[in-house]
């Protein structure tokens, strides 16, 4: 059985949609919403050599672990927006994973900052 979690925190799924553009017939892509306003669960990784520097430019690589009930329209080429984390936006790169109970989804983030 798996831990108990609560929902505390809430997130928008995005998925990229592809689209022609009626003046150029250029594909245009946008993120357009799954989710909207979804309680989550949202658990930072310990950071372990997250932190780089390539040409004098730092960046630094945060992950976090992500779970959801009734999320089987997610998958792993979406990202999430964390509403609660001043809407800051990471990318899905592990995922779906169905918890012991087969209620729950969890999924692997990954977000950047430089500086």
């Amino acid at each position: 059985m798996a831990a108990p979690f609560k929902c505390d925190e809430k997130v928008t799924i995005e998925k990229l949609v592809g689209d022609l553009d009626p003046v150029y017939g250029t594909e245009t892509k946008t993120w357009v919403p799954v989710l909207v306003r979804y309680w989550a669960n949202v658990q930072d990784e310990l950071p372990s050599r997250a932190e780089t520097t390539k040409n004098g430019l730092g960046k630094a690589v945060q992950r976090a672990r992500l779970r959801m009930q009734g999320a089987q329209a997610v998958t792993a080429d979406m990202r999430v927006v964390l509403h609660n984390r001043g809407d800051r936006v990471m990318q899905i790169i592990a995922g779906p994973a169905r918890l012991d109970d087969r209620l729950h989804t969890e999924f692997q983030l990954e977000g950047y900052s430089n500086g």
